[in-house]
C-alpha cells in the first residue's frame, strides 16, 4: 500500500513539474516599444504648452511637410509630446504655437533612435517674423540682412525671408546696375515682430 502511494505522490510531483516547465517554455517577452520624447521649452527656459508637433523620417520630407509619422501631437502641460513604435533612425520634428517654432532651433535627433528604449530629446522654441523686400525700381539689387547677402532681386517684384527671431535688424538695398555715377546703396533699421511682416520697400 506504502509503495502504491508513493508511486502516485511520484507520478504527481513529476506532472506538476512538467506542467511548469512546460509554462516556462510557451511564456514569452515583448520587447519594449521604441520611443521619442519632446519636451518643448521657450527661450526662458518654460514648458511650452499646446504646441503642435509633426514628426518626419527624412529632411526632404520635413523641409516639404510630406510623409508625416503618425498623427499631429500637442504638448502638454510639462511641454512634452511622445511617439511611440518607431524605428531605430533618425528623425525630424516640426513643431510650432502662434509665432513659435523650432525653425531656428533643433529640429532633429542627433543620432538614430536606441532601439527598445524611450529617447529624450530638449527643443526650443523661438518667436519669429518675416521681412519682405519689395522693389519699386527696374533695377536689380542685392538685398542684405544684418551684412549678410541673402539674393539679388530683380526689378518691380517682391521678395521674403521667413522665420526671422524677433529682434533689431539692420537691412540693406544695394543696386547692382542701371545706375550714372553711383549705385543707390540704402540701409534700413527695423524690427522684426512676433507673427508679423516687416516691409522694406525701395528706392
Amino acid at each position: 500500500m506504502k509503495k502504491i502511494s508513493i508511486f502516485f505522490i511520484s507520478l504527481f510531483l513529476i506532472s506538476i513539474v512538467v506542467l511548469l516547465s512546460n509554462c516556462k517554455k510557451d511564456k514569452t517577452t515583448t520587447p519594449a516599444p521604441t520611443t521619442l520624447q519632446i519636451t518643448f521649452n521657450n527661450s526662458l527656459g518654460n514648458a511650452v504648452q499646446g504646441a503642435s508637433v509633426k514628426l518626419y523620417s527624412s529632411q526632404t520630407d520635413w523641409t516639404n511637410g510630406t510623409n508625416q509619422i503618425g498623427t499631429t501631437q500637442t504638448s502638454d502641460a510639462s511641454g512634452k509630446v511622445t511617439f511611440s513604435n518607431l524605428q531605430s533612425i533618425v528623425y525630424y520634428w516640426w513643431a510650432q504655437q502662434d509665432c513659435m517654432n523650432n525653425y531656428n532651433g533643433s529640429a532633429k535627433v542627433v543620432n538614430p533612435l536606441t532601439a527598445n528604449a524611450t529617447n529624450t530629446v530638449t527643443c526650443v522654441l523661438s518667436s519669429t517674423g518675416t521681412v519682405t523686400f519689395t522693389s519699386t525700381s527696374s533695377n536689380p539689387y542685392d538685398c542684405y540682412i544684418n551684412g549678410t547677402r541673402q539674393f539679388t532681386l530683380n526689378g518691380g517684384l517682391s521678395q521674403s525671408v521667413y522665420y526671422l527671431p524677433v529682434g533689431a535688424y539692420t537691412f540693406r538695398v544695394l543696386q547692382l546696375s542701371g545706375y550714372v555715377l553711383t549705385p543707390t546703396d540704402e540701409t534700413f533699421n527695423s524690427n522684426i515682430v512676433c507673427d508679423q511682416t516687416t516691409t522694406i520697400t525701395f528706392p
